[in-house]
């Protein structure tokens, strides 16, 4: 197992606000992170620099360059909701306003993967939360990053279809050779999910 991205004295503040300071870890080529901590303390914030979608104040992260190779976006996220699909539009059509130029077969695969090869015709408005969910899932997977960053993605689920969703993340992980890391409050995601932890208590 190599390390993939590693933080050094990662250090974050929104004016005289400091969010975390002095962070350092690593995280291993098929790791499931859990960013844990309670509500306030920066596990989004430290989620979205990881993504590239901010910057640390000072120090650093380190990426395995292979992990931007072949790809467009380096990170996809999946969020808790999924009301960003447009309802106007298929499931199939809403994939792929992320690859216009996606081949039939490759846009059946992250069906297959995500379990929504027959409800590929279906409109936003005829899909259960949990469908939702999945489809926000094929759409990072159609990114084809080696890491899939998930905030809170549970979190409006019922303990069930949640459980399930739990499962289908760790199958496509370990059939695609993924890295997840995930913002989680949930005992359960932590227990069920991940083997290593990153908790912004100690940070």
């Amino acid at each position: 197992m190599k390390t993939i991205i590693s933080a050094h004295n990662l250090c974050k503040s929104f004016g005289k606000q400091l969010v975390f300071k002095d962070l350092n870890f690593e995280i291993m080529a098929g790791d499931t992170v859990a960013i844990v901590g309670p509500s306030g303390i920066g596990k989004s914030t430290l989620l979205n620099i990881i993504g590239q979608l901010e910057v640390p104040s000072s120090g650093h992260i380190h990426y395995e360059p292979s992990l931007f190779e072949g790809i467009h976006i380096p990170f996809p996220f999946v969020f808790q909701e999924h009301e960003s699909l447009l309802p106007w539009l298929t499931v199939a059509e809403n994939l792929r306003l992320i690859q216009k130029d996606v081949s039939m077969d490759a846009l059946i695969d992250v069906l297959e993967a995500v379990e929504l090869t027959a409800h590929q015709n279906k409109y936003p408005s005829a899909l259960s939360g949990g469908m939702k969910q999945r489809v926000g899932i094929a759409r990072a997977l159609l990114c084809h990053s080696k890491c899939l960053l998930m905030d809170e993605p549970f979190g409006s689920l019922d303990e069930a279809l949640k459980i399930k969703l739990q499962q289908l993340i760790l199958s496509i992980k370990e059939e695609k050779h993924l890295t997840v890391i995930m913002v989680t409050h949930d005992q359960s995601d932590i227990e069920r999910m991940a083997n290593r932890i990153i908790d912004l208590r100690q940070a």
